[in-house]
Order: structure tokens, then sequence, then C-alpha cells
């Protein structure tokens, strides 16, 4: 009798931390809340009002003092008996890693201090790569704590159990990814390859799964659209190209996990041991199912401790301090590429055709853009803002780029620093192998959208 009054008084606890932080986290991170007249989900609110509060010139200070720390970290992580920390998060360094802390660095340097060639000091250049550092930063730190509510009490379990026959079917995922992609969606891309790094990290899944959605999911975020439609001129259509943008990269995230190199990577979770085929068999819509996502979400919340926003807030800030060391080296790479040099024009030469045979408008004039998200998620609508291209090729753009997924400047830095088990080619390949698809596939939709 005593153990059944102690497992329902267990119960009621896991039910109570259950529905306080799964309400609580969707509320935070999905519902618009009106404060002095600007309708944002509160998690936007926060990160833009501490933002306003620090200011440009001493966000900039703070991610070279950042992109400091972290190379000073690596160099430390090479010694014998350093502390836990440094040993856990930059003991194992690669060439490619050191190169961009050390880049990092002086880039940092030199934009704050105002030293250094012309092409970094240029503010579309420099100035623009510190402050997205700044963005990233923030957005990885304040969401990295509060996504706890999200991951940690039951609510990943309970929706993940109930998706997870979809899921399975249509993307050979389990349905736990679904949230992943909704973080992405309100948050930002880099957020998005965090949680799915940490749910790789704790054997949720597989080195295959966790390519295929952090490749596949990391959206751009809502508010990400409305700049990019603005920019392009096709501000009209913005809901029309959330809702193409969203179905076509549903469409592209089911072919690529088929095909190399995503199909190739293992069936093997972060702790070495296989996924067996069991695992991987999805579940049938039954009654069943919800009782069983029920019971699962609330196992998951009472064992969960407070201590896991602690361990949370740690793991953002290090990732958060290693993604700024990667956006400012890469972004101001490729940014110079972008505007000192022809490269993106050349790319561009043999997708114009393409685009014609497509009947797709100013042909010759939106060419380059349609590789050019592979530096920078803005810069395809930058290129093309103020060219007088008509709205239907400025919403082909915008609904491309947006679907492409993999941006040197955010999200792409951040798939590097992760746990996830990709690497600069495997990026690559994805990305061309993700415009090639979509390429067509937006036309088709950009026909039906404006009529044949």
């Amino acid at each position: 009798m005593e153990k059944t009054a102690t497992t329902g008084k267990s119960t009621n606890g896991a039910l109570i931390k259950f529905l306080v932080f799964s309400i609580f986290g969707v509320i935070f991170f999905f519902i618009n809340v009106d404060i002095g007249g600007v309708s944002k989900v509160p998690l936007i609110h926060l990160i833009d009002n501490a933002k306003a509060v620090l200011g440009l010139p001493a966000g900039y200070v703070i991610v070279m003092i950042i992109s400091l720390l972290v190379l000073g970290c690596s160099i430390w992580g090479r010694f014998p008996r350093v502390p836990a920390l440094i040993g856990e998060y930059f003991s194992n360094i690669g060439v490619f890693n050191s190169i961009c802390y050390v880049l990092a660095a002086i880039f940092g340097v030199m934009v704050v201090f105002g030293i250094g060639p012309a092409c970094i000091l240029d503010p579309v250049v420099g100035a623009s790569s510190l402050k997205i550092a700044r963005d990233v930063f923030f957005a990885i730190v304040v969401s990295g704590f509060f996504v706890t509510a999200l991951l940690e009490y039951g609510l990943l379990e309970f929706l993940g159990t109930i998706l997870e026959p979809i899921m399975r079917v249509v993307f050979k995922l389990p349905g736990k990814a679904s949230v992943d992609a909704l973080t992405s969606f309100v948050c930002s891309p880099a957020v998005g390859v965090m949680v799915t790094s940490n749910l790789y990290k704790g054997n949720v899944y597989t080195a295959k799964e966790s390519v295929s959605i952090t490749t596949g999911f990391s959206f751009v975020s809502l508010g990400a659209y409305a700049f990019l439609s603005g920019l392009a001129g096709c501000e009209d259509y913005y809901s029309v190209i959330i809702l193409c943008s969203l179905l076509l990269a549903f469409v592209v995230a089911a072919i690529m996990v088929r095909i190399p190199p995503i199909s190739k990577k293992g069936d093997t979770f972060y702790d070495g041991t296989t996924q067996t085929a069991e695992q991987r068999k999805p579940q049938k819509f039954s009654g069943e199912i919800f009782v069983q996502a029920y019971h699962t979400a609330l196992e998951k919340a009472g064992s969960t401790k407070p201590q896991a926003f602690v361990t949370a807030l740690t793991s953002s800030v290090i990732f958060g301090c290693k993604v700024v060391s990667y956006v400012i080296s890469l972004s101001i790479i490729c940014l110079v590429l972008a505007n000192y040099t022809p490269v993106i024009t050349w790319f561009g030469i043999p997708i114009r055709p393409i685009l014609e045979l497509l009947r797709i408008p100013d042909a010759q004039v939106i060419a380059p853009s349609a590789i050019a998200a592979f530096v920078a998620m803005s810069l395809p609508s930058t290129l093309i803002s103020g060219a007088g291209v008509s709205v239907m090729a400025g919403f082909y753009i915008v609904v491309l780029s947006t679907c492409q997924v993999i941006f040197f400047t955010e999200s792409a830095n951040a798939m590097l620093d992760s746990a996830i088990p990709v690497n600069f080619g495997d990026l690559v390949v994805i990305f061309l192998e993700r415009t090639v698809l979509l390429i067509p596939l937006v036309a088709i939709v950009t026909h039906l959208v404006f009529g044949m």
C-alpha cells in the first residue's frame, strides 16, 4: 500500500513537471507575445533586448574576446593534465578547426581595432561577420538554456512517439526529429544543430539520423523569411514563400536520406552501439500509441533533475563560443570571395541556361544567386536586391535559398563544430545535391504560384 502511494506521488510529480515545463517551453519558443507593440515569441524578445542593451560596439569586442579565448583553450587543450572541461571540449582539435580558430582571432582583432586589408575592414565583410557571430552566440546560449524545458521534461518523448510512424516511413528518422525542425524554424539553424548534436551525444540519434536531421531540417528562422522576401522585392508573397519552402524542404529531406553521402553514414549511436532493425521499424498508429507516449513522457520527466539546466547552459556557452570562431573566420573568407572576386559569378554561368530552360525570368541576373547561399543565407537575396528583377524571379531565389539549408555564415559552421559526424566535403556534396534537386522543383512551384 505504501509502495502504491509512493508511486502515485511520483507519478503526480512527474505529470506536474511534464505539464509545467512543456507548457512553458511551448509558450516561450512558439507562441507570439505582444510587448511594446511588437509581436514575437518570448525567446526572440529576450534575445533582441539583450542585444539592444549590449549594443554593437560592445558585441564586437565580446566576440573578439571569445575568439581569442577559444584559440587559447584549443592550445591549452593540447597539454597533458588540463582541467576536465578544457579536455572535454578542446583536446581533440583537428587541423581545420585550428586554422579557423587562428583566423578568427586574427580577423576579430583586425575588425575591432581597424587594422588590416580594406577587404576585411569593409563593413559588408568584417563588421557584418562579427554582427552575425554576436547574434548566433546570443541565440545559442539563450536557446540552449531554455530548450531544456522542451527536451528534458517529456515533450520530446511525447511528440516523438506519436509522430514516429510518419517520420520513420517518410524520412527514416525517429519522431523526435520533428522537434529539431521546429526549433530551427522558430529560433535559428545553429540552435537546431546544437539540439541535434546533444541528442546524438545522448544516443537518441544514430550517425546517419543526426546527419540527415541537421542537413535536412536546419530551416532558416521564421523572421529570416520576412527579411529575405523584403530584400528580394517579393514581400507580398511572404506566407506563400514559407509554405512552399517548408514543403520542398520536406520533399528533399525524404530524398537525401536515401542517397550518398547520408545513406552511407553508419547506423551506430555515439557510444558505438549499433541500431537494430527492430529499433528502425516504424510503429503503426493506434490508440495505444497515445498511452505509450504519455507514459514515456512521464518516465522522462520524473527522471530529470534541475541540474539539466546547468549542464545545458555550460554546453551551450562552450558550443556558442566555438561557433563564433567558425562564423568569424569562414564568414569573412566567404564574403571576401563573394564581394571582391568573380567566383560567385563563375558558378552562376552553367546555371543560367538551366533557368532559361525552366522559363524563370531574369535568368542572367539571378543565376549567380542560385549557388550563393552556400556562403551566406542572405547573399542570394542581397545580390538581386535593387537589380530590378521581377517578383517571380525574386520569389524563385528566396524559396531556393531557404531550402538549401547549408549556409557557411551560420548553420554549416555549427555543423562542423558539433559532435555530428559530418565534414566539410560532406557539406559541399550535400549542398550541391540539394541544389540540383531544388532548381527544377522550385521552378515547378514558382510556375504554379504565378500561373503557368
